[in-house]
């Protein structure tokens, strides 16, 4: 007499990885390697405060169904060559709180992660460059500064974004 096993894939996807492996292992004879959910591993090393670089496919996932607004933020970056003071940030639509460009970089993070296999929550697309920070007299409220992403992350969003800007020749790499 056969055993017979059902399995709807809901009920696999709530398996652990291990043991999603040994089920398919089992069945077809092949050890098998799972990645998790079409995420990419990283190349690299993740760093805390290095934002990652990203492929211009990765961009195109990125961008896709953000809003305009956050279209326009990250379309300043790739004509940019990356880096874009606070205050141009904020002017792009009408802000005047600071914390608006600190929301848009929280949520591009988040975005990103769900593209990435970042499992120590370190990876993110935008940073800060705390040498160009500019202080009130007071040294209690920032008055501008500079954000950033990887010169390789701005080439894939001017692909995505303006596609029919040139490609202009990489810059020294600067120490951050």
């Amino acid at each position: 007499m056969a055993m017979r096993i059902v399995m709807e894939e809901t009920e696999f996807r709530q398996l652990s990885p291990a043991a999603q492996k040994e089920i398919l292992a089992v069945l077809t004879g092949v050890p098998v390697t799972l990645r998790s959910s079409g995420m990419r591993k990283a190349k690299v090393p993740l760093h805390w405060r290095r934002p990652v670089d990203i492929t211009p496919d990765q961009a195109v996932r990125l961008v896709h169904g953000l809003s305009d607004d956050h279209k326009r933020r990250l379309a300043l970056f790739a004509r940019r060559d990356g880096r874009v003071r606070m205050k141009e940030i904020l002017a792009l639509t009408g802000d005047s709180d600071l914390r608006a460009t600190s929301d848009f970089q929280k949520a591009m993070t988040r975005r990103l992660r769900r593209l990435i296999d970042d499992p120590d929550k370190k990876a993110q697309l935008i940073a800060w460059d705390f040498d160009a920070t500019r202080w009130d007299d007071a040294r209690t409220t920032i008055v501008d500064g500079v954000y950033y992403v990887s010169e390789a992350t701005a080439r894939a969003l001017r692909t995505v974004l303006d596609p029919k800007s040139p490609s202009r020749p990489a810059r020294p790499a600067r120490s951050h």
